[in-house]
């Protein structure tokens, strides 16, 4: 999703807009991507400790002991040398959202939470579930191979 130290400069960007948790930065870069990407902790963390060792933010303990990132003066004074290449980082995002949303069809997706339901609903007792499983991925393969083969009105 993101090119070598794309993600430590947005993480940067993002504690200087305003201060913020791991939770925080992990949903705001979920909503930057359009909300079909979300970093794991396992990225943003790293990620912000990064940014302390290197004395770009700083780390406070917050509300119920949750650690609150900030942006310190040296985190401004990268990000000033960095602007143009955040700025550029944040308008593919954009256009990325963009065309993720242009393509995206409320009948689809209201058809896929239903499938995705009725899954979790057909799975949940566990019961024959080997038998179960192969006819239900049948089903689904079998549909995916009919999607494939429909043809785009003229």
């Amino acid at each position: 999703m993101f090119e070598h130290g794309a993600i430590k400069l947005l993480a940067l960007g993002l504690v200087a807009e305003r201060p913020c948790y791991g939770y925080e930065l992990i949903k705001h870069i979920e909503s930057l991507v359009g909300g079909d990407y979300s970093p794991s902790p396992g990225v943003i963390y790293p990620t912000l400790t990064y940014l302390v060792d290197m004395g770009w933010a700083i780390v406070q303990d917050g509300e119920g002991g949750r650690k609150q990132y900030t942006i310190t003066p040296n985190g401004q004074a990268q990000l000033a040398q960095q602007s143009a290449e955040l700025e550029g980082l944040k308008g593919r995002l954009q256009q990325g959202k963009e065309r993720m949303a242009a393509g995206r069809s409320p009948d689809i997706e209201r058809a896929m939470a239903n499938l995705k339901a009725v899954l979790q609903q057909r799975m949940a007792d566990g019961s024959g579930q080997a038998e179960l499983a192969r006819r239900i991925a049948t089903v689904i393969d079998e549909a995916a191979s009919t999607i494939q083969r429909l043809e785009f009105p003229a």
